[in-house]
């Protein structure tokens, strides 16, 4: 059986694809983080996010929004879900971690990397959940 894609849903399925290979690619290396806690998570988050993106792409014909929202939920999933892993690994990075404080416990960055850290990972949140958000309300229009 071949699944045929949107568009819209192809880039998201290449994106996803992309941040999973990010994913394996960082759990290789994990030990060369200044903080390898920070890296373990910023590499389950890649290739959790990067499987939730591919499959995303594959269901997204079956949402129904309209163009420009289904452009702001596209931009907004995609965004966000590898915006979260790039904040989670600079603060791997840089030891960053007033915003992820369970993962960084016993390591600290420099005000600017935590500044920087801090809101990466806000907006890229904010970003992915309004993502997922309209994706799931089109999912339930389409019923």
């Amino acid at each position: 059986m071949q699944i045929v894609l949107s568009p819209a849903g192809r880039s998201l399925v290449v994106t996803g694809a992309a941040l999973f290979l990010a994913g394996l690619v960082q759990g290789a290396v994990i030990e060369l983080h200044a903080n390898p806690r920070m890296a373990l998570s910023a590499h389950l988050d890649a290739v959790q996010s990067g499987m939730a993106v591919m499959i995303a792409g594959i269901l997204w014909s079956s949402a129904r929004l309209g163009e420009r929202m289904e452009a702001t939920a596209r931009w907004a999933l995609a965004v966000g879900m590898v915006g979260l892993w790039l904040g989670l690994t600079l603060a791997a990075v840089t030891g960053a971690s007033e915003t992820l404080p369970m993962a960084g416990e016993g390591y600290a960055g420099t005000p600017a990397a935590e500044a920087v850290v801090g809101l990466i990972v806000l907006a890229s949140s904010a970003a992915l959940t309004l993502g997922w958000a309209l994706f799931l309300w089109g999912l339930f229009r389409a019923r």
